[in-house]
């Protein structure tokens, strides 16, 4: 069976309408404070957080000098962990935490991740 460009293009735009809208994690801009969690605390407030059922409503929690914060809810655990892992891998050691973006299928979310305490 042939498909031609048509075929091809039509069939490209309706896979990706049909999946999650996500952006990558947007680091904060803000860089250097000094009461900050080590990697490994941060992903073990991943753990905590998406672990359970905290990523199905809106809340937060503290985390030593850390803070996990969720507007909206996510369609499904996984994409909190794959969100809160791309806050982690973008912006740790570089930024004071991050924000991730996902909007599918009526579900939306804005997870916040603070990795410090600068106060």
């Amino acid at each position: 069976m042939q498909l031609n460009f048509a075929a091809l293009t039509t069939l490209a735009l309706t896979l990706a309408s049909a999946a999650p809208t996500a952006l990558a994690a947007t680091c904060y801009s803000q860089s250097g404070c000094k009461n900050c969690e080590t990697h490994d605390s941060v992903e073990s407030a991943r753990q905590t957080f998406c672990g359970g059922s905290d990523w199905s409503h809106a809340g937060g929690i503290s985390w030593g000098w850390a803070h996990v914060t969720l507007d909206g809810q996510f369609a499904t655990q996984q994409e909190c962990w794959d969100g809160f892992q791309q806050v982690i891998d973008q912006c740790y050691g570089h930024k004071d935490g991050g924000i991730y973006n996902f909007d599918f299928n009526g579900n939306s979310a804005r997870l916040d991740v603070g990795f410090c305490n600068c106060e």
